[in-house]
């Protein structure tokens, strides 16, 4: 039956949905019993990256569209286990979650809407994106959860293994931030950045141009870890090489450029002082490689035909 069903609406694929002779979405794909529209597929990739406030075409960028529907056949494979297992999230917790969201933005509810507003992203469908990251979770820990343990010996042995890339990268940069509560502030760092295309020294733009209090030394911060970077900051400057600097970085404090002035490696921490950590990376690669390994079996097991 669900092979017939899958056939059947095969044929849909080759016509968008039609309305009074306008054409108002088209189905993409099947997976088991549920169909994928364009219109989905589009509201899925708004609101999957937006935690973090990140541009959908910044994220998207270098990426083919298949990539975006793989993740969305992913995601509704999770929904489909959900159902059978009869696995279903509160609005407490997501209430739980778009309070956490808050919090390490900095920013009210009235903020948060605003920036929504901002991206197109209805807030209900925000909300219901959690809904659906809370359940990817609740599913995933029901088909592959198991105890990782580890022991001090273990730990030690992935420690001397991986020591090299356990080295932390250190970088001395220059900062132009223009905040986001200045009503100009996405054109005043679009401004800043087309003057340093045109050759103007970083740190003169920076003292005609950031909002930070260091402006007037150029807006050196020193060196700084890698790990202590803002995740946007964090993936800028990996594309960098000394002496170069970033395009415009959004994130939910405002606009930033960065230029990578120098880096070095300094070595790991201590085996003691790296034990927590270690035994979190371990199981986070080990759950990865389960996850990784849930995902092909139902994908094996399931009707899947994507027509884009």
């Amino acid at each position: 039956m669900k092979r017939f069903f899958g056939l059947l609406l095969a044929g849909l694929l080759l016509f968008p949905l039609v309305a009074g002779g306008e054409i108002i979405d088209r189905i993409v794909a099947i997976v088991n019993d549920d169909i994928i529209t364009m219109k989905e597929l589009e509201k899925f990739v708004l609101v999957e990256k937006k935690s973090g406030f990140t541009s959908v075409d910044e994220y998207f960028q270098g990426l083919q569209i298949r990539d975006k529907m793989d993740a969305f056949v992913e995601t509704l494979l999770i929904k489909q286990q959900a159902r059978k297992l009869k696995l279903e999230v509160t609005d407490k917790e997501v209430e739980a979650v778009v309070d956490n969201i808050k919090k390490q933005n900095l920013i009210t509810d009235a903020e948060l809407k605003e920036q929504l507003k901002k991206e197109n992203i209805v807030f209900k469908d925000f909300t219901e994106g959690i809904r659906t990251s809370i359940l990817r979770t609740k599913v995933l820990s029901r088909a592959i959860a198991s105890e990782t343990m580890l022991s001090d010996q273990d730990l030690k042995k992935y420690y001397d293994a991986h020591l090299e890339e356990l080295k932390e990268e250190e970088y001395r940069v220059q900062h132009i931030f223009v905040s986001g509560q200045k009503k100009d502030a996405q054109a005043r760092a679009q401004a800043a950045y087309k003057l340093l295309q045109e050759g103007k020294p970083f740190e003169e733009v920076v003292r005609e141009y950031s909002d930070e209090p260091n402006a007037a030394q150029g807006g050196d911060i020193g060196w700084v870890k890698r790990a202590d970077l803002i995740p946007e900051l964090r993936e800028g400057i990996k594309l960098l090489i000394p002496g170069t600097f970033s395009g415009v970085i959004r994130t939910s404090y405002g606009y930033h450029i960065i230029k990578l002035i120098q880096m070095k490696k300094v070595d790991a921490q201590p085996f003691e002082a790296m034990k927590d950590k270690l035994r979190e990376r371990i199981i986070q690669e080990e759950s990865d490689r389960k996850y990784k390994e849930y995902i092909q079996k139902l994908r094996a097991a399931s009707y899947i035909e994507v027509k884009i």
